[in-house]
């Protein structure tokens, strides 16, 4: 039973609770403050930007810039709401060429907390200030000052105590401002960035406009050298640079992700879900990339009001740029992986190990040729394997395998899951009179609705996959064939479940069904293999583009190099 209230009239709210709301829509943590403060400094034409914070920035939060300064009648309005010098009328907000342009960002730090501001637009030692409190200018003054301004804010959210109860500890504040720092760093490598943290600095960069040196700054010399530059991709007007992590530097969470939009550290829709999707099939799960992204693109092409902090935007272009950046970053994983390995191996090759000559010193019968008794001593070699000499299969499931350099383990289903996975990507890049298909018997799906449309517009992709598979009337579909996967587990218990996967509204759907389907058709464990069927899934992974993991991000290869062995045994 529903109780009727008294109903209370429509009011209009007081200005205080009105700025109030407005700042809480800004100003979140310390870290909020700074940030609206370093894209004023940017924004003025700094080249040097001091950040100084105390109690993790609710006692007091400093920054110093040498900026072009604000002109002492205009420090009134420089704490109005909606007040700005980056916008002049509506057509400005579709071309914004400014970090900060909403007029909010101090009339909102001036309502939470008491500040201090002191300018001056040139070097002659004359500048003014105002001490705001509570959203009101309570005192205006001269004072001696370089070209430049300094904002001082104290005792942060000291009004507003439901706000201050849910800061987490100043060094957790403190280590948010670290990371926005460097990552304005990273955008402006020409900018000198100092943080100073309770009187002690805790990172500077030089400056000098060299975007290496900076990496080094922000990441250390050992991290730095890691990283591989992107070649500049053009996507129409927009422009694509950056550095990124190999596949063996990977981090926990996306912290160390980073897009920069002309300037602005901020991600566009999707570009973070199509660059974790590149390193997918190379990490395990929960681990992420580091990368630094820049794009530069005509302001018009750019929607940055999409997210009420500025950390969103939206390009125009923005499926050709995600199409683009995907493959280049693919590419370079690709080649980096077959390097690393390819020189791993090469130099344990030429070191002449000792024992490399066998490390079984006597042959199993598993290792001798069909028929007879004589060893196999054909070693089986790829492109991003060293050559392997086969010795046998362990309790069904691992592979066992002799290299130049020690003794290689395999996990059987998960080598498969990358063979499997490989060849269904190729089939993609052919062309729909080369890519095989393997008929199966007709198995017909009943689905909902949304399934149903969803399904329908998917055909012609799972035509592409080699899936194929057809309208049988109303919400029936019928599917006649799949992709040739050669040796596999039977698929036709998992079929419609797979099926059933692929119906979900979601952007990465194909993705996910080549993965998935992978796994359901890959040999699995407990499964006793031929010399012939072992030496074929060695062979055949030996040619993959990423042999080390599976398409989950999953380890395939175990290697006991002869380093360990020696040490394990006291050769």
């Amino acid at each position: 039973m529903i109780v009727a209230t008294d109903r209370r009239p429509i009011l209009q709210l007081e200005r205080r609770i009105i700025e109030r709301i407005a700042a809480g829509e800004t100003i979140e943590r310390p870290a909020s403050v700074v940030k609206e403060l370093i894209e004023n400094a940017i924004d003025a034409g700094a080249r040097q930007i001091t950040v100084e914070l105390r109690g993790g920035g609710t006692r007091s939060i400093r920054v110093s810039d040498d900026g072009a300064g604000i002109p002492a009648d205009e420090l009134p309005l420089a704490f109005a709401r909606h007040a700005t010098s980056k916008l002049r009328d509506a057509d400005d907000l579709w071309r914004i060429g400014s970090l900060g342009f909403r007029g909010e960002a101090l009339a909102s730090i001036g309502a939470m907390g008491e500040t201090l501001l002191i300018s001056a637009t040139d070097d002659g030692g004359e500048g003014a200030g105002v001490l705001v409190s509570n959203g009101q200018i309570v005192e205006s003054f001269a004072r001696a000052r370089a070209r430049g301004t300094t904002v001082t804010v104290r005792s942060l959210f000291a009004d507003v105590p439901a706000r201050l109860k849910f800061m987490r500890p100043a060094r957790t504040e403190s280590a948010q401002v670290n990371t926005l720092v460097r990552r304005y760093a990273l955008a402006r490598p020409d900018i000198r960035f100092r943080l100073v943290l309770d009187g002690h600095q805790s990172f500077a960069s030089a400056g000098d406009d060299d975007l290496g040196g900076t990496l080094t700054e922000i990441y250390g010399r050992q991290i730095a050298l890691t990283l591989t530059s992107l070649p500049e991709i053009a996507v129409g007007e927009a422009r694509i640079s950056g550095v990124i992590s190999g596949p063996q530097l990977n981090r926990p969470n996306r912290r160390q992700i980073g897009f920069f939009v002309n300037g602005r550290w901020a991600t566009p829709r999707n570009l973070g879900e199509v660059l974790e999707t590149a390193y997918r099939p190379f990490f395990p799960r929960g681990r992420h990339p580091l990368a630094a992204i820049f794009i530069e693109i005509p302001p018009e092409q750019v929607d940055v009001n999409v997210h009420p902090a500025k950390a969103e935007v939206q390009l125009l272009p923005e499926s050709e740029v995600a199409a683009a950046l995907g493959e280049a970053v693919r590419a370079i994983l690709a080649r980096h992986q077959g390097a690393r390995q390819s020189a791993g191996f090469q130099l344990a090759a030429l070191r002449g190990l000792p024992g490399a000559g066998g490390v079984a010193e006597d042959r199993a019968p598993w290792d001798a040729a069909e028929g007879s008794g004589e060893p196999n001593t054909p070693t089986i070699s790829g492109t991003n394997l060293p050559p392997l000499r086969l010795l046998g299969q362990l309790r069904d499931a691992l592979l066992l395998a002799e290299g130049p350099d020690g003794l290689y383990l395999v996990d059987q289903h998960r080598a498969h899951e990358r063979i499997i996975y490989e060849r269904l990507l190729r089939g993609l890049r052919e062309s729909g009179e080369e890519r095989a298909q393997e008929p199966i018997e007709p198995l017909v799906l009943e689905l909902g609705p949304l399934q149903a449309a969803l399904l329908d517009d998917r055909l012609p992709e799972l035509a592409e996959l080699g899936i194929a598979c057809e309208s049988f009337g109303g919400r029936s579909f019928l599917v006649r064939a799949i992709p040739a996967l050669g040796e596999h587990e039977d698929l036709t218990d998992a079929l419609p479940w797979l099926i059933d996967e692929l119906v979900e509204d979601d952007a990465d759907w194909r993705e996910r069904l080549m993965v998935n389907l992978s796994c359901r058709a890959a040999l699995r464990k407990g499964r006793p293999l031929t010399t012939a069927q072992a030496r074929a899934l060695l062979t055949d992974l030996a040619e993959t583009g990423t042999p080390a993991t599976c398409p989950h991000g999953s380890p395939i290869i175990l290697h006991l190099d002869e380093a360990l062995l020696t040490r394990q045994f006291g050769w």
